[in-house]
C-alpha cells in the first residue's frame, strides 16, 4: 500500500505587482532589445559621421507613383475598402540615416536584424508622397528620377518607426491622415 504525504506549501500572494508583467512595458522593452540589436548591427555598415535618424521594421513593396493614386481608389473602390492594392513581401528591418535608407533582412528563425543590406537608397533622393493611417500605417517615398517607389507598411505595434520616420523627413503629424 502506498502512502501519500502531502506537504504543506507556503501560499505565494500572485496578485503582486512584481509577480504580474505589464504587458505595454514588455512590449515597449521588446523594441528597444530590437532597436538596439537594429543600431548594433548597422553601426559598422555606416559611413564615418553618419548618424542613424529613424529604426523599425516595415513591410516593403514597390509602387508606381504616377498611378498610385488611381490604382489605390480603384481597388478600394472595387472590394468595399477590404483588399489594398500592393502585393507586400515579408517584413525588413528600416533604418533611415543622415544620408541614406537601409533596408535589413531578419533572420530567417529568429527575426532579428541581419547585417544583409537588401536597399541602400541615398537620403537626398527620397521624399514623403503619400501617407495612410488605419490599422497599419503606410508610407510612399517617392525617389527621385524614378518612377517607381516605396510603400513601407508598419504594424500597429511599430506605428512609432513610422513616426519617427516621417519626423525625420520634417513631416508634421497634422499634415498627414
Amino acid at each position: 500500500m502506498a502512502v501519500i504525504v502531502a506537504r504543506s506549501m507556503p501560499m505565494r500572494n500572485f496578485t503582486a505587482a512584481a509577480d504580474l508583467a505589464d504587458p505595454a512595458a514588455t512590449g515597449e522593452h521588446m523594441k528597444q532589445k530590437l532597436h538596439d540589436a537594429l543600431i548594433t548591427i548597422a553601426t559598422p555598415l555606416l559611413n564615418p559621421g553618419e548618424t542613424p535618424a529613424a529604426t523599425g521594421r516595415a513591410r516593403v513593396g514597390k509602387v508606381s507613383i504616377a498611378r498610385n493614386a488611381a490604382l489605390a481608389a480603384a481597388s478600394m473602390l472595387l472590394s468595399g475598402g477590404t483588399v489594398g492594392v500592393y502585393a507586400m513581401n515579408k517584413a525588413y528591418y528600416v533604418l533611415l540615416t543622415s544620408e541614406r535608407l537601409l533596408l535589413l533582412e531578419p533572420h530567417w528563425l529568429t527575426s532579428r536584424p541581419t547585417a544583409k543590406v537588401l536597399g541602400d537608397i541615398p537620403r537626398p533622393l527620397l521624399s514623403i508622397e503619400d501617407v495612410k493611417r488605419s490599422v497599419m500605417t503606410s508610407v510612399t517615398l517617392s525617389i527621385s528620377g524614378e518612377d517607381k517607389g516605396l510603400l513601407l507598411k508598419y504594424p500597429t505595434f511599430d506605428r512609432e518607426g513610422a513616426e519617427l520616420l516621417l519626423k525625420a523627413f520634417g513631416v508634421a503629424p497634422s499634415l498627414t491622415n
